[in-house]
């Protein structure tokens, strides 16, 4: 395990403001360009503008304080800096029986496979476990293997997989649901903090 790897305990999470829009944007396009290189053309990825990413989260950002707790957004920081984030949401009308669902999930590439994904997951899980909502769908690109290796060890159940267009793109999507947050919760809380994320 890394330097960096060794000071997982320091590492914090806390509800994001409009002000993390620009460190959540920067995350988002390096886990995209680290975890997307050969399943999203080149084309694609380098032609990320951060300014545009910024922009969209400050909206997302902007709207939590009438959304409630129906949108939740957290960022993962150590020493002042922000190394991931997470969001999920109520859904209007449940949508595969899920009545939540994982909108983001995204970390650094040097903080990949350290536990804290999963502590990010937990986090959100946790505020809709508190309005009464037991379920939880997420989406993945079919061909991350490494994603779906993430939700299938914390129990996720692999509920469809269909195609969808993004930004123009044709991928294919595959979608995971937990129907108890409970088992997901034991499912985080049974694995080592340093288990691969193989």
């Amino acid at each position: 395990m890394s330097e960096t790897m060794s000071g997982i305990k320091e590492v914090s999470l806390r509800r994001a403001t409009v002000a993390d829009a620009e460190a959540i944007a920067k995350v988002r396009i390096e886990s995209w360009l680290a975890s997307y290189r050969g399943i999203i053309p080149d084309s694609y990825l380098d032609g990320m503008k951060l300014e545009e990413s910024v922009a969209h989260w400050r909206t997302i950002l902007e709207a939590l304080a009438v959304a409630g707790e129906r949108i939740c957004v957290f960022v993962a920081e150590s020493e002042g800096q922000v190394i991931g984030f997470v969001s999920g949401m109520l859904l209007p009308e449940p949508k595969l029986g899920m009545q939540a669902e994982l909108t983001a999930i995204y970390l650094r590439p040097a903080w990949q496979r350290s536990g804290i994904g999963r502590r990010m997951l937990q986090k959100v899980a946790r505020v809709f476990q508190a309005q009464g909502v037991n379920s939880l769908l997420a989406w993945v690109i079919s061909d991350n293997a490494a994603a779906r290796n993430f939700y299938e060890d914390l129990g996720g159940a692999l509920l469809r997989e269909q195609d969808f267009n993004w930004d123009g793109l044709e991928l294919k999507e595959a979608g995971y649901g937990w129907t108890d947050l409970s088992v997901l919760m034991a499912s985080v809380n049974a694995l080592p903090s340093s288990l691969a994320l193989h």
